[in-house]
């Protein structure tokens, strides 16, 4: 459309009613363009075309020289002064927040205004990718708001960028199609930052919950500062992957149930899962997510805050297992005060058998009567005494009390045991073997309470093979080449131990057997600790168990003392 000066005002009516008819709403009439000094000396024709509008942006009228102007060409070093960025009404377009790229992305001019809002040059800016150049999360994928922006000739909505400081800005962007003097198709984009907007921005980066946004394909379109804290990827990489990548493989049917509650416009709040991080450990997390729609209300993706609470579960478990640890403490103690008790009233019938015992002995020495029955009356009382004894450490060993020591030849601890233990070892069809190693040194023990932890677990082994087709029980003591002590194994070839037995194995109240109270090998293993020593158990191959006893030597526990 041509005009001239005089004509001016006519002629720019025509051009609003023209503009008016187009798709472009919200349009702003500038009645005045302000001509360069030189074109309004001179009587020579202009154009005018509209170049872009923008709510907030106006109208840009631009005017410039038709080729029937009486101007003389230009000289050589006004050509060098003109803009670098060779494109039309740089000098309007300066002072606004406007770029203009080509479809693909690529910047072709990059405003003043643009400078002062991100911190790139135009010399930076030029050339480069936008969405790449500012690090943009858009709110839906490109693809789609490309579709919209041809089918329409226009797109509006919010974007989150980085500064060139790193700081991230959310704005209010709109789109616009424009063909440039050489007919090519461009997008001239302006954004402008909003109060609200940053406000929100600043909610999202400082807060301490990883927030994500997604696309309905679990596609990642943004992610906050504590997100990279949590999981470990940085935003830059994470974008436009899937959350796929911090689900687990054995749960991956949750994100498609989630997608599928998301798409109904449902929320889900506080879900407790699992997720991964970047170098393949699992955190503990409660997720709350909520749809996103657009300017239509469609459901366009899905907004997640993450917590992290691993921390959180770990105190909570720990608590737990205090507080059952209190509870073994507390029956323990009871135990201990029960078998205090029990002790010292067993005590006094004991003594009694044991006169009653002494008293039959003498009164044999003064008749006649069968060598075996004075021999059995006399290993009687000599058992009596024994289970006095036994009776007496126990309490001792409940009250914390010190016991009597002393250097004992551990094979003479061990013979005394066995000949409790196994009394009805083939009876059971148990077939046993002892092997001890010679020359081993004396341990300092209390022999009464060693001799007793022998007992329990050579009778436990029997009893653990009393349904197996082989049963078998060995017993070999050694010197222990990390201690210079001993080292003695029990092993047989019952059903062994599952893990879970295993690691509790000397817990209080923890049995395998039927009518067991699961106090004993609770009470072995503390009076193998209070002797300096170690208790342990261990698999044997293919079936059964080991106990393995490892007692300090007589000269290593008095240096140690």
């Amino acid at each position: 459309m041509e005009f001239d000066r005089q004509n001016r005002g006519k002629t720019l009516k025509a051009v609003a009613s023209k503009l008016k008819k187009t798709h472009l709403r919200a349009l702003t009439w500038i009645k005045g363009v302000k001509l360069p000094q030189e074109m309004a000396e001179a009587n020579v024709q202009f154009r005018a075309e509209l170049v872009f509008q923008c709510s907030g942006q106006g109208i840009f009228l631009m005017v410039r020289r038709s080729t029937t102007s009486k101007r003389e060409p230009r000289s050589a070093s006004e050509v060098r002064k003109k803009p670098k960025q060779n494109l039309p009404y740089p000098q309007l377009l300066n002072h606004t927040h406007a770029m203009i790229r080509d479809p693909t992305g690529t910047i072709r001019f990059w405003a003043g205004g643009l400078e002062r809002l991100y911190g790139f040059r135009p010399a930076e800016a030029v050339g480069r990718i936008s969405h790449k150049l500012l690090n943009t999360e858009f709110p839906s994928p490109l693809k789609d708001i490309d579709a919209e922006l041809f089918d329409t000739g226009e797109w509006s909505g919010e974007l989150a960028h980085r500064r060139r400081d790193g700081d991230r800005i959310v704005v209010a962007s709109h789109w616009a199609l424009w063909r440039d003097g050489e007919d090519r198709v461009q997008v001239i984009e302006i954004s402008n930052e909003t109060n609200e907007s940053t406000y929100l921005a600043n909610i999202v980066e400082s807060s301490h919950d990883a927030i994500i946004g997604k696309t309905l394909d679990s596609i990642i379109t943004s992610w906050n500062k504590a997100a990279e804290e949590i999981f470990g990827y940085e935003a830059g990489e994470i974008r436009g992957k899937s959350i796929t990548l911090l689900i687990p493989p054995d749960r991956v049917q949750e994100e498609e149930t989630i997608l599928r509650r998301i798409a109904r416009g449902e929320r889900i709040d506080h879900y407790e899962s699992v997720r991964l991080r970047r170098d393949g450990s699992e955190v503990i997390v409660s997720l709350s997510i909520s749809p996103i729609r657009d300017r239509r209300g469609n459901i366009i993706g899905a907004s997640k805050i993450a917590r992290d609470i691993t921390q959180q579960r770990a105190t909570q478990n720990r608590l737990v297992e205090l507080q059952s640890e209190l509870a073994h403490a507390s029956r323990l103690g009871t135990m201990g005060q029960m078998a205090a008790a029990i002790s010292h009233e067993l005590n006094q019938p004991l003594a009694a058998v044991d006169n009653y015992l002494s008293g039959l002995v003498r009164l044999l020495e003064t008749i006649d009567v069968p060598a075996s029955i004075a021999d059995a009356i006399r290993k009687a009382r000599e058992q009596n005494r024994r289970a006095g004894q036994v009776v007496s450490r126990l309490r001792d060993l409940m009250l914390k009390r010190e016991t009597a020591r002393r250097a004992e030849p551990i094979n003479d601890v061990l013979e005394q045991a066995l000949g409790l233990a196994l009394v009805d070892a083939k009876v059971r069809g148990v077939k046993t073997s002892v092997l001890v190693a010679p020359h081993l040194k004396p341990v300092l023990v209390d022999k009464i309470q060693i001799g007793q932890v022998i007992i329990n677990i050579v009778r436990n082994a029997i009893e653990a093979m009393e349904r197996a087709d082989e049963r078998s029980l060995a017993i070999s003591v050694a010197t222990d080449s990390n201690t210079d002590g001993i080292e003695m194994r029990i092993a047989d070839t019952g059903p062994g131990l599952s893990p879970l037995v295993k690691d509790q194995m000397f817990r209080p109240f923890v049995t395998t057997k039927d009518k067991g109270m699961g106090i004993g090998l609770s009470i072995c293993r503390d009076i193998v600790d209070s002797h300096g020593g170690t208790l342990s158990v261990e698999p044997n191959k293919p079936n059964g168990t080991i106990f393995v006893i490892r007692l300090p030597s007589a000269d290593r526990t008095k240096v140690v003392e």
